[in-house]
């Protein structure tokens, strides 16, 4: 029993020399105890720490911001370029379909098959997004119409005569609130009708 408290002593008398020689090198901390400091010291120190956790805050929302901003402003141009590049090509390919569908109602309008070109263009107002297809003859008369409700209507009352005077196939974005594909019909000698198609504008 007695060699047990003689050791507990001799840690604790250890730890107390251990402690002493801290204090002794390091002096400050001898003291720290004993220190007092005045209260607008100490307000101030708050307020110094409060103010850089703020501008940190301040610093770090900044740099965020300026991240998303840049990011959101890099997807709006690849957007824009593919949105771009894509109606490139759509304008392409409609061009050349419309050169094929001016050679095909050509040849039935020489041969006054008008019956035939009424069929042709209502397979293709049967098309995704086409929305209805007209023949309007040179003098501004409405031919062919896939909507029926316009029988009656002269071509001239439907598109402006700077439309119906196009010499080439032209894919107009808008036009009346609406996308049109305009297929002049070129006779030998002359252009002796015009196609529109009519799409609905797709909802972006």
């Amino acid at each position: 029993m007695t060699d047990r408290n003689n050791q507990n002593q001799n840690e604790q008398s250890a730890v107390n020399t251990f402690f002493s020689m801290l204090s002794a090198k390091f002096e400050i901390l001898a003291k720290i105890p004993t220190m007092q400091f005045p209260a607008k010291y100490a307000v101030m120190l708050v307020g110094v720490i409060v103010v850089i956790f703020v501008w940190k805050t301040i610093a770090v929302s900044k740099v965020e911001s300026d991240m998303a901003k840049k990011l959101e402003g890099e997807r709006v141009l690849i957007t824009q370029q593919a949105r771009e590049y894509a109606d490139q090509q759509y304008t392409k390919e409609e061009e050349r379909f419309g050169q094929v569908l001016s050679w095909a109602v050509r040849g039935e309008l020489i041969r006054h098959n008008i019956d035939q070109i009424d069929q042709y263009l209502s397979e293709i107002v049967k098309m995704k997004d086409t929305e209805r297809v007209v023949l309007i003859g040179e003098d501004g008369q409405l031919l062919v119409s896939t909507d029926k409700r316009l029988e009656e209507t002269k071509g001239v009352e439907l598109f402006p005569k700077e439309i119906l005077n196009l010499q080439k196939v032209t894919v107009k974005s808008d036009v009346d609130g609406k996308k049109i594909l305009v297929v002049p019909v070129m006779g030998l000698n002359k252009k002796i009708a015009t196609v529109v198609v009519s799409y609905k504008q797709p909802k972006f």
